[in-house]
């Protein structure tokens, strides 16, 4: 059973991916998500003052994107940024949080913008003493592309479990590929994660 998640982000395609994934397996294990952004110094230290800041802006808002996901699903999200390489401060982190897994994304953004890199997700996996799922940034056909269809999925994965019948208790939320479905069914509450390329599905909530 997780109870800390380390979850690396800098805001990219990749990261944003790892945010849906991490807050589904947090939602369903009742975990705490710590999330980090590292501002690599080794690339950014002869940076004046402004374009820091700027730098530092944007991972303040890459953090704040993993808070909107985790207060949708009622997940414990906690963050920080941190200075220095980046592989290093995430195990550092890992470390310092003494989580039980991380999850991150395998490609960041190139130039000025790049924080995580497919390198630094080797680094972690290669060096970290706990488990570390990589999640990479893919372009695939969405099998769930309405909230119609989420509903309908959500809904044959809580009759599949043994939970009907069900209603929506609001509007589907759409992440960057993902849907979270909250429902009530006859045992409880539920929030069903679906993977919007896969249709696969976590169940979380009272009721499980």
């Amino acid at each position: 059973m997780y109870e800390r998640i380390l979850l690396p982000t800098d805001g990219s395609e990749g990261s944003q991916r790892a945010i849906d994934h991490a807050v589904a397996i947090a939602d369903e294990t009742g975990a705490t998500i710590h999330a980090v952004n590292v501002v690599d110094t080794s690339e950014y230290q002869t940076l004046d003052g402004p374009i820091m800041e700027s730098i530092e802006a944007r991972g303040h808002k890459a953090l704040e994107a993993v808070e909107e996901v985790g207060s949708r699903a009622t997940v414990a999200v906690e963050t920080t940024i941190r200075h220095g390489i980046p592989h290093t401060e995430i195990l550092a982190a890992a470390s310092d949080l003494d989580v039980d897994v991380i999850v991150m994304g395998t490609n960041g953004r190139t130039g000025l913008d790049r924080v995580l890199l497919g390198s630094v997700a080797e680094r972690v996996v290669r060096e970290a003493i706990v488990p570390v799922t990589t999640v990479r940034a893919i372009e695939a056909e969405t099998v769930v592309d309405s909230p119609e269809g989420a509903i309908d999925h959500a809904t044959a994965a809580l009759e599949d479990a043994g939970n009907s019948p069900t209603e929506t208790l609001e509007e589907p939320y759409r992440g960057t590929n993902s849907w979270i479905v909250p429902m009530r069914a006859e045992s409880g509450e539920f929030r069903v994660h679906i993977d919007a390329e896969t249709g696969k599905t976590r169940i979380a909530g009272d009721g499980r």
